[in-house]
């Protein structure tokens, strides 16, 4: 199955480089319902669950079709977004191995439905904006910019790095995020948007993806940006 991602506003040079990774990237349309700021952000309009099932938001059915080409099942959410929080934060969570970190009282009761069902560990945290705080590292590993994530998935035996804030460009904010700024594209590789370096953690970063094996890709010779997450369209 070819290799895709959903990744939006991606600088011209970081798109050529995924695409010299034998990846597509597939940009989608803002999703109206949500704030112009995070409009184009994949992590707020769809949800990958690290394996072979995305979520999408019902705004966005149109891309059912197409991200069918790449993930075996397709869910579109009946709930609508909306434009202020916590509206807009319904698929905002992400899964880490058979766990599923998320704010249960923000997120989708069709998705908190479907991996309960499934039998996942639901690990509850505070922040409803949680992909956006995470970047998977492996199925018991994260790296979070986000205390209250570190100290919740520490209490259910995840191995995780806390970063510190404020390293990552967003328009209209104050900072982006780590998660919503990286995307792993293969088993052994995370991509970032920007430049890894120029985080003030990068050495940390570096050495905690290392342990997992996993090497650290820039994407671009730039401070970090925060495109709403690079999120993969092929299982594994």
């Amino acid at each position: 199955m070819k290799r895709a991602v959903i990744a939006n506003r991606l600088s011209a040079k970081a798109a050529e480089c995924l695409k010299q990774f034998d990846i597509d990237v597939i940009e989608t349309k803002a999703n109206n319902a949500v704030s112009e700021n995070i409009a184009y952000h994949g992590d707020i309009s769809f949800l990958y669950d690290g394996n072979d099932t995305l979520f999408i938001a019902s705004e966005m059915a149109e891309y059912k079709d197409i991200f069918s080409s790449f993930v075996s099942e397709i869910i579109v959410i009946p709930e609508r977004l909306g434009c202020d929080y916590p509206s807009d934060v319904l698929l905002n969570c992400v899964t880490v191995g058979r766990k599923l970190v998320c704010n249960v009282d923000t997120i989708s009761p069709t998705v908190l439905k479907y991996f309960t069902e499934k039998g996942y560990d639901i690990i509850n945290v505070k922040q409803g904006y949680t992909k956006c705080s995470v970047l998977p590292v492996s199925d018991n590993a994260i790296i979070t910019d986000d205390p209250s994530i570190a100290k919740a998935c520490v209490l259910h035996g995840v191995d995780v790095l806390t970063v510190s804030k404020g390293a990552v460009k967003l328009a209209g904010y104050s900072y982006g995020f780590i998660g919503g700024a990286s995307g792993k594209i293969s088993s052994d590789t995370v991509a970032f948007c920007g430049d890894i370096d120029t985080h003030p953690d990068s050495a940390a970063i570096r050495a905690f993806l290392s342990k997992y094996g996993i090497q650290a890709l820039s994407l671009d010779d730039i401070s970090l940006y925060d495109i709403g997450s690079i999120i993969p369209l092929y299982g594994g």
